[in-house]
């Protein structure tokens, strides 16, 4: 009995050993799964790409890292978007096929995954270098599909061919919207400067214009025009926009370039200067490519380091705000010494940025206001005479007294009493009943007659009609 149990031990034993080695496997095999790196660019070393160059058929952009700072090779080396090249970077290293499909280099064209001068219809490529142009990988992104395009690929996205896995191409659920279309104006660092608030613009006089300037005290307070002639008074939406005044650019060229190209040999000037003492000076060239005009500065300041203590001031809130305007003074003279830097170059600013310091005076003034026409429904004053008084057409006309005529009826308000009309209306022909010599009848009206001393701004025609008698 006892070696029966101890067989059935080692059985149970054995088989529970198997079960655990095969559970073992299993998972292990589930996990290595888990684990299988389904990336376009698998083990992409991200940290050691130093060069980055983007091209199409159209254009090339290059980025640099040099001194552990990106540039433009096509601009000199002007700061690129580190942001923008920090994404695209992270976007190709996660990058994962929605599908893979073999194709032969006979579907390159139809996928526009050529190499840039090859085909008529070439994709864009991205080469990834590292330090000495080594290489590090590449991909070209072809066509773009949309949802619903094909049956077969229902996932929106782009096609991405790289070149080390030969006879394949992956649709990928990214499009590249910042990459294509290939453009160097894209990929600057746009970061400029910020003048703040505005205490005083200048415009100097140029060719036929003669300029303005414009002031305030504080800076919520209103603008004052100098020099004003004859009751000049600014334009409101003017004075409301004028003050936000905060140009951006598109492109850039080096303090170098041609002013045969730029015209900042003979520059439209626009001072500013703020309420933290920075003052700037703009010199606008002619107009430049994309509606955008050449435009150069220089900066300076007056940044004073010292604070007024408030009366009063506790020795704690003495030190709060010491450590607070320090900060504030800090903050200061590193934005000086930022936009310092940025003086070497000559800035291609839109039209729309510059739109409100380069307004001519005229521009600026409010239009006044038009001398509205007087309303031929208003009654004239008391002492007011029409200029002239209408024709009646033919009717029977009343008798006249010669001491005291009968009033016309009016459909509007009369004037006073003392109104007297400038000229005695002509009557057409017509019978004319018999005359009292003592008080004739009035004549009838229409509406309620005026009072005895009323005299009409003008009198309505009246259709013919017989007139009653006149006693």
């Amino acid at each position: 009995m006892k070696k029966n149990q101890v067989l059935l031990s080692v059985a149970l034993a054995a088989v529970f050993g198997i079960a655990g080695i095969y559970f073992q496997i299993s998972k292990s095999a589930g996990w290595n799964d888990t684990k299988t790196d389904h990336r376009l660019l698998q083990d992409l070393p991200i940290n050691d790409i130093a060069k980055i160059q983007i091209r199409s058929s159209a254009a090339t952009v290059t980025l640099e890292k040099k001194q552990n700072k990106w540039g433009v090779a096509e601009r000199n080396d002007y700061p690129a978007d580190f942001d923008k090249i920090r994404d695209l970077g992270r976007t190709l290293w996660q990058l994962k096929p929605v599908q893979n499909m073999e194709i032969g280099p006979s579907q390159f064209e139809r996928l526009k995954i050529a190499a840039p001068g090859r085909g008529n219809d070439p994709g864009v490529e991205i080469d990834l270098k590292g330090e000495n142009d080594s290489s590090i990988a590449s991909v070209i992104l072809g066509k773009m599909m949309e949802p619903g395009e094909d049956a077969m690929r229902g996932a929106a996205g782009r096609f991405v061919y790289n070149p080390a896995t030969k006879d394949r191409v992956s649709l990928v659920g990214e499009t590249f919207a910042n990459v294509d279309p290939v453009t160097v104006g894209s990929w600057l660092d746009k970061t400029f400067i910020a003048p703040g608030e505005l205490r005083e613009i200048e415009q100097s006089a140029w060719s036929n214009n003669q300029g303005w300037k414009i002031v305030r005290d504080a800076p919520k307070a209103e603008w004052k025009l100098q020099g004003t002639q004859n009751g000049e008074t600014l334009e409101k939406q003017f004075a409301q926009a004028v003050g936000n005044f905060a140009p951006s650019f598109t492109d850039v060229r080096p303090a170098s370039v041609s002013t045969d190209e730029t015209g900042l040999n003979e520059p439209f000037r626009v001072q500013l200067k703020t309420f933290d003492g920075f003052k700037y000076d703009f010199a606008i060239g002619k107009p430049g490519p994309e509606k955008a005009r050449y435009v150069k500065f220089e900066v300076g300041a007056e940044i004073d380091p010292t604070r007024v203590p408030g009366p009063n001031e506790s020795p704690e809130d003495k030190k709060k705000k010491d450590q607070e305007f320090d900060k504030k003074i800090a903050a200061l003279r590193q934005r000086l010494e930022d936009e310092k830097k940025l003086e070497q170059w000559v800035y291609l600013v839109p039209d729309w940025s510059l739109d409100q310091v380069m307004k001519r005076r005229e521009e600026i003034l409010a239009k006044p206001s038009p001398t509205p026409a007087p309303s031929p429904a208003s009654s004239p004053s008391g002492s007011a005479v029409p200029a002239s008084t209408p024709a009646f057409s033919p009717a029977p006309t009343p008798g006249v007294n010669a001491e005291k005529p009968a009033s016309a009826p009016s459909p509007v308000s009369s004037p006073s009493g003392s109104a007297v009309p400038a000229s005695t209306p002509t009557f057409s022909p017509a019978p004319t009943p018999g005359v009292n010599a003592e008080k004739p009848a009035s004549a009838p009206s229409p509406a309620s007659s005026p009072s005895e001393s009323a005299v009409p701004v003008s009198t309505p025609a009246f259709s013919p009609a017989p007139t009653p008698s006149v006693s």
